[in-house]
């Protein structure tokens, strides 16, 4: 998402980590169990000009073979952090915090995006100057629009979860491809 334009200055506390829970089947047995590879508090992977993110799992290409290998995967992207869509068909699993008054720059990125507001209320909007207020438990289908995430509360901050999955670019009618932009 890039720099953000952090314009309050509340000392408003971050949301606290939240827990990442993982589910394994035994091979040998079939028998269900939590993983417990990765710690289950889940901490702060990027500091995107105060906007707090979380890398809370990526998926490889699907369909996705649910063993070890899926794991590695995951545990080398928390090594060497992933942009915000990974490219190859996978998935990306992201929680973000905005503090107060804190704004994203103005951007697309080329993924289908699937946004759900946990705690706060945020502005979305577009470069079109449309804008939507969203609130707990309001979901965007974010389809590679230019857009921009406004915190427009003084002392809380915003939580949201983004499902992240790579899309072909948008294809204009004179045949111009639109790709990333905004992000620096």
């Amino acid at each position: 998402m890039g720099q953000s334009d952090t314009s309050s200055s509340t000392t408003a506390p971050a949301p606290p980590n939240p827990a990442r829970i993982i589910t394994t089947t035994n091979l040998e047995n079939a028998i269900s169990s939590f993983d417990n590879t990765f710690e289950e508090s889940l901490q702060v992977t990027q500091n995107l000009g105060g906007s707090l993110f979380r890398l809370a799992y990526v998926s490889g290409q699907a369909p996705e073979a649910l063993n070890e290998s899926n794991l590695n995967v995951y545990g080398g992207f928390l090594e060497n952090l992933p942009p915000l869509v990974v490219p190859g068909g996978g998935s990306t699993v992201w929680y973000i915090d905005t503090p107060p008054g804190a704004r994203s720059p103005l951007h697309r990125t080329v993924s289908l995006d699937f946004i759900i507001v946990v705690e706060g209320e945020v502005q979305l909007t577009l470069d079109s100057g449309e804008t939507r207020f969203l609130k707990p438990g309001d979901i965007i289908i974010q389809r590679g629009t230019t857009h921009q995430w406004t915190n427009i509360s003084k002392d809380k901050w915003v939580r949201m979860i983004g499902i992240m999955t790579e899309s072909q670019p948008i294809v204009l009618n004179n045949g111009t491809k639109l790709g990333t932009a905004g992000l620096g």
